[in-house]
């Protein structure tokens, strides 16, 4: 009987003992916080895909709510899903941070939040956000909230709304009326103008009142970021922004910069940079004398401001004697070549990125080309040409930020690993920006309508993808022997469309 309860004791121990161990290896997985909960824009790859790979290149992983949860294009996502999603995420203890874009939260994606139908229920969204903001503890938290372009033309917003005081006062009596849930007051407005002008005024002004709110319910471990889209100086949405900028201006942990689709990448090379306590430095390289002061095409800022900003949302300064030199790209017909460019500005140990605005929408073809001929990759540490100013340069911003972080890395494997993922993002750039946007778009939409089909609502987009792999092909090709001979591997790529429309790519490169 005695050897049988020694025997019970010494079982009960080594259970215990195992119960301990395995435990403790269990919290052993959340020891590093290398996580961040990500709710993305939308589900373009410059919203998602990009940034998980920019991320990976410094050392992130990303926690994403499910795909059927989240958005694809005229299809808003299921909010229900996301915030259920977020409750359990946001308290696991190997997130470090975490960014949720309020377009998605609260309007179903930045298409969804061009339309005021999706807007109404706003408030209940925000009461929402509250709660994920308690559940998340003393995490990081960053709010990315996009003030978006409604009307698809710029040039009606200028001509047509605010050069029309009326227009101005109808936007102040809507943004009344909402804050007020006066129905009576909105039906009103709605019969008394065109519906396309009621939704614009009514998006603007609810995107001004969901901004105000969240302001005015910040935690101190939670950062605004107001993103101001497409727009021009003279736009009612510039109007709105600037309406916003002046309720706001005494609260703090609140940034508005100009952009979009590129601020949740700033937002993740700043989350290193906080929790790695670093100040990357960048010095600004114009290319002709003026270019600082220069509104260019969907901004409402100039060149320097739009510049400056990004480089402040990121943790960054800007210095003469600086690691980084960001290279503000802007004229087509620009003789000095690039190969001299480098090596007038870069010195050793200094990294170099290219802002190529010279054209929207895609990369200046003649600017790459020299880069491709002179095999320049591992010269240029940075490149983009992506869609609006605002956009080029912040993912530039990024780049060069995390790219500053993984040089101060020591350990080999690590290294390697990051690089890998940096190298990849910019393969996407020149794959999308150049091959893409500058060479093959324009043979693919003249396809499409040789075809009969619409660019922008493809019917087929199986035929699409196949038709665009094969134009692609050649010059993928072309660009990965063009890495292999700088000593970068990248075995192949795959492209598709990613939504039914053909405004951009999703290029997957396949790593070695």
């Amino acid at each position: 009987m005695k050897k049988f309860f020694v025997f019970i004791m010494i079982l009960m121990i080594t259970i215990s003992i195992v119960s301990i161990d395995t435990s403790y290896k269990d919290s052993m997985k959340y020891v590093s916080k290398d996580k961040i909960v990500f709710v993305p824009l939308d589900t373009r790859p410059v919203s998602l895909q990009n940034v998980e790979i920019i991320a990976k290149a410094g050392g992130k992983e990303l926690l994403v709510p499910p795909m059927d949860a989240l958005d694809n294009y005229k299809k808003k996502s299921n909010q229900d899903m996301i915030y259920d999603w977020l409750k359990g995420a946001v308290e696991r203890p190997d997130v470090s941070a975490i960014i949720i874009s309020t377009n998605q939260f609260i309007s179903g994606g930045l298409i969804g939040s061009r339309n005021y139908i999706n807007d109404i229920n706003y408030k209940e969204s925000l009461e929402r956000l509250k709660e994920i903001i308690g559940l998340s503890g003393n995490k990081r938290l960053f709010l990315i909230s996009i003030m978006s372009q409604v009307s698809p033309v710029l040039y009606q917003q200028d001509t047509i709304y605010v050069q029309n005081n009326a227009n101005i006062n109808y936007y102040v009596q809507i943004k009344k009326a909402i804050s007020e849930n006066d129905t009576k007051t909105l039906e009103r407005l709605k019969l008394s103008m065109p519906s396309y002008l009621f939704n614009y005024m009514s998006v603007i002004a609810s995107e001004v009142l969901i901004n105000e709110k969240m302001v005015s319910d910040l935690k101190p471990n939670v950062t605004l970021t107001i993103g101001l889209d497409d727009t021009t100086m003279k736009s009612m949405l510039k109007y709105s922004y600037d309406d916003l900028k002046s309720a706001i201006k005494d609260y703090k942990n609140v940034y508005m910069l100009h952009g979009a689709d590129e601020i949740s990448m700033m937002t993740v090379a700043k989350i290193l940079n906080e929790e790695n306590g670093l100040k990357p430095s960048y010095k600004i390289v114009y290319e002709e004398s003026g270019d600082e002061n220069s509104y260019l095409p969907f901004e409402g800022g100039t060149v320097k401001e739009i510049t400056e900003e990004k480089i402040g949302y990121i943790g960054g300064v800007v210095s003469q004697d600086a690691k980084n030199i960001i290279y503000i790209h802007m004229h087509k017909n620009y003789k000095t070549g690039i190969k001299n460019v480098v090596s007038k500005y870069k010195i050793s140990g200094q990294n170099f990125g290219i802002s190529d605005v010279a054209k929207t929408n895609g990369g200046d073809k003649d600017l790459v080309d020299e880069i491709l001929k002179d095999k320049l990759i591992t010269n240029v540490d940075a490149y983009s040409g992506w869609n609006t100013p605002s956009n080029t340069i912040g993912t530039v911003v990024a780049e060069l930020s995390i790219k500053s972080y993984i040089d101060t890395k020591k350990d080999k494997n690590a290294l390697e690993d990051m690089q890998k993922y940096y190298y990849a993002f910019a393969f996407i750039r020149y794959a999308d920006d150049y091959i893409y946007q500058s060479i093959v778009r324009d043979a693919m939409q003249n396809w499409a309508k040789s075809n009969g089909l619409n660019p922008d609502n493809l019917t087929n987009k199986s035929e699409a993808d196949a038709v665009l792999r094969e134009k692609m092909k050649p010059y993928l090709d072309m660009l990965m022997s063009i890495y292999d001979d700088c000593g970068i591997k990248i075995k192949g790529a795959d492209v598709e469309y990613p939504w039914n429309r053909m405004f951009e790519i999703k290029v997957a490169p396949i790593l070695d």
